[in-house]
């Protein structure tokens, strides 16, 4: 499962033993929004779940991706580009929403963040 407490903004998997409880915690202290659940493995809380895709919160930061799988491997975009071979400007103008992610530009740098294409293709 992954979780995403929107303020502090903190993104967290969850699986195993204690989901439940450890996510119960989590909701009594912070707005927590669920973005992937492996439904095998989750109690049915009553809540409807919802394609991350079908958001608004998506449709407003799905820009975002890219910044987050660097980031989430503690790679620089100076580091992302040498590996890539895009410059660091192109890098920075997906991040930032400037530029559309093509599928081309996302199989380098998914090659480059050891993921697949479509995890960064919005």
């Amino acid at each position: 499962m992954l979780a995403v407490v929107r303020k502090p903004r903190t993104e967290i998997s969850l699986h195993g033993a204690g989901t439940s409880q450890i996510l119960e915690f989590l909701r009594k202290q912070f707005t927590v929004e669920i973005l992937d659940v492996d439904t095998s493995s989750v109690e049915d809380d009553g809540d409807e779940l919802v394609n991350i895709r079908d958001t608004d919160f998506w449709k407003q930061n799905k820009h975002r991706v890219l910044a987050g799988a660097r980031h989430k491997i503690n790679m620089t975009q100076k580091d992302l580009a040498e590996r890539s071979g895009m410059r660091q400007t192109v890098i920075s103008e997906y991040e930032s929403g400037k530029r559309p992610m093509t599928l081309r530009a996302a199989t380098k740098l998914a090659a480059a963040l050891n993921t697949t294409p479509e995890h960064l293709m919005p």
